[in-house]
């Protein structure tokens, strides 16, 4: 969970990098209509500010995530990752509902969303040496 301060509601700490990209799929339709509009615009730059306590700015992140990139990843996740993110994450719908689909628990369409998209963040923000995924 990222850290927020009380009184100022933002965060004191960088947004892992997975909570990130679940936020971008939750958009995916979307993302996937813009590019192919215009097969140019298929990157997404994302950024945001910490703060301190106070309520003063800390440092900016940015982020930039492909369209392509996001797109083949998810290829790659495993057929029940794929499945619960699509449901969950891709077409919004609640866990109940997905579990019912899907033949499982609640908690592992949780378990199946959340790891999915920390194999995804793992894959294209390597970089991260920070721990933040």
């Amino acid at each position: 969970m990222t850290a927020v301060a009380k009184k100022i509601n933002k965060p004191t700490e960088p947004i892992p990098l997975h909570r990130i990209l679940r936020e971008v799929l939750r958009h995916y339709t979307e993302y996937r209509e813009l590019v192919n509009q215009d097969g140019r615009l298929h990157v997404i730059d994302y950024g945001y500010w910490v703060y301190n306590e106070d309520g003063t700015r800390k440092e900016k992140q940015d982020v930039s995530i492909s369209f392509w990139d996001l797109y083949e990843g998810l290829k790659e996740l495993a057929p029940r990752k794929r499945e619960a993110i699509f449901y969950n994450v891709i077409l919004d719908m609640k866990q109940k509902d997905v579990a019912k689909i899907m033949g499982i628990t609640t908690v592992s369409v949780g378990q199946y969303v959340e790891a999915g998209t920390i194999q995804l963040a793992k894959k294209y923000f390597s970089e991260a040496e920070d721990g933040s995924l």
